[in-house]
């Protein structure tokens, strides 16, 4: 439809332009057996003149009573002696051929009427100019398109069918671009994304969007349900996870001394499972914006301080370092607890997986606090590093070092990094330097005093 609509819109911008012109015509040589018509046709007009010297001119012209076909018109210098064969002619405008005074014989097109001529004539002592008219068949609009020059046909199809196309195709695209862009936010996690196509389009891609929107509703309840029931679930679980917790210590003053290396098993296995749990319903608060965030002034240095010095004493437990350069000295305003704990985490991460060293390096420019975390662990493969922040996720048996797959976590606290990095309106990327790199950085402009 767009394709014939391109057409036939081209064709009516044609029409419609050809319209507009004046009275315009075409030359072009007349043809041999034309101009010998025109000669025959001369010489039966000057012997009937010569055989009826008595009868008027008019009478003896050829065509008189035919409404249709080829009709004579002699050409008088004196336009008052013009000799017309049929009163039709009357309607026309032949003053379109006073351009061929001293032309030689051609043929002449107009809107009205197709021209050969002219052949000079000598009847009764007058010079007349002899000319052969025939009307056109065609329509008069597609006569004028014709007449039109031929740059100027070639520029009103380029330019129409171009207009008619990029018009016509724009309605092809734009629902394209809709969609394009639905789905790369929806890529990104924004579940409330919809193409929000026009309903009343009831082509294909109309349809397309409608199943888009359809699809992104039941993504979008679907993760949402999944998370609320994970909440819930975790919830559900604290209070008989306390109970047990109360029973194991009871059980512990009373048990004896075989049973209390089983007993203390079993308390470290439920504070692990409920700082799991803890994780999960924090996690579940900041995806569904549930978190309550606290915006505080605080340095940059009493922010990462305290961690620091934690993460330096746990490092050297495990034979390794953590070293940082001096902090910037910038004062920001936010949540501190939320944040501290973002960087505590991925400092936790590194220290974890790293061979010997950890180093932090701070830095600010262009409006921004670049926070970068380096490790010299095994690192993650490149197809691996968009997966780290979802929960639960375990880029490899490399990055899981013996004997701390039980103590190590439970692929949440990049999970739980992001989020609280995003509530601050920054962003984590990772990406590998001897090691795993991860880089926090924060707008400047939305947190610094």
């Amino acid at each position: 439809m767009w394709f014939w609509g391109t057409i036939a819109a081209t064709l009516m911008l044609l029409m419609s332009v050809s319209l507009l012109q004046p009275g315009i015509l075409e030359t072009r040589q007349i043809s041999p057996p034309m101009l010998k018509n025109l000669h025959h046709l001369q010489r039966t007009l000057e012997r009937r003149v010569e055989n009826r010297p008595g009868q008027p001119l008019a009478t003896l012209l050829p065509g008189r009573h035919r409404s249709h076909g080829p009709k004579i018109y002699l050409r008088h210098s004196d336009d008052q002696q013009n000799i017309l064969s049929h009163p039709a002619l009357q309607a026309w405008d032949l003053s379109l051929l006073n351009f061929t005074t001293n032309a030689p014989a051609q043929v002449v097109d107009t809107e009205q009427y197709r021209a050969y001529g002219p052949i000079d004539i000598r009847l009764r002592g007058e010079p007349y100019q002899l000319f052969q008219l025939m009307d056109h068949r065609d329509p008069q609009v597609l006569t004028k398109i014709r007449l039109l020059p031929v740059w100027a046909k070639i520029l009103i199809l380029i330019l129409a069918s171009f207009g008619f196309s990029l018009w016509f195709t724009r309605g092809l695209l734009k629902p394209v671009k809709q969609l394009q862009l639905a789905a790369s936010a929806l890529a990104q996690g924004k579940l409330d994304t919809r193409a929000n196509i026009d309903a009343a389009r009831q082509d294909e891609l109309g349809q397309l969007g409608k199943d888009f929107d359809l699809m992104a509703g039941h993504l979008q309840a679907h993760v949402t349900q999944q998370k609320r029931l994970l909440a819930d679930i975790s919830h559900e679980l604290r209070s008989p996870l306390t109970r047990l917790q109360m029973a194991n210590g009871i059980a512990s003053d009373k048990a004896p001394e075989p049973l209390m290396p089983y007993l203390q098993r079993v308390e470290k296995e439920a504070h692990l499972l409920e700082q799991m749990l803890s994780d999960i319903l924090q996690l579940s608060r900041l995806e569904s914006q549930q978190q309550q965030v606290s915006l505080h002034a605080i340095s940059l240095a009493d922010l990462l301080g305290p961690i620091l010095d934690d993460a330096s004493f746990e490092s050297q437990q495990l034979g390794k370092e953590v070293n940082w350069e001096t902090l910037p000295d910038l004062t920001l305003m936010v949540d501190d607890m939320l944040l501290g704990r973002a960087f505590e985490n991925i400092l936790r991460n590194a220290i974890k997986y790293a061979n010997k060293q950890v180093t932090l390096n701070a830095q600010c420019d262009n409006n921004r606090l670049a926070v970068t975390i380096c490790d010299d662990g095994p690192g993650v493969s490149d197809a691996m590093l968009e997966k780290l922040c979802i929960p639960f996720f375990r880029a490899s048996e490399a990055r899981t070092p013996e004997g701390l797959a039980g103590s190590g976590g439970f692929g949440l606290g990049l999970a739980i990094a992001q989020h609280a990095i995003k509530v601050h309106h920054g962003r984590i990327q990772f990406s590998n330097h001897r090691g795993l790199r991860v880089t926090v950085e924060l707008p400047i402009d939305k947190h610094v005093l």
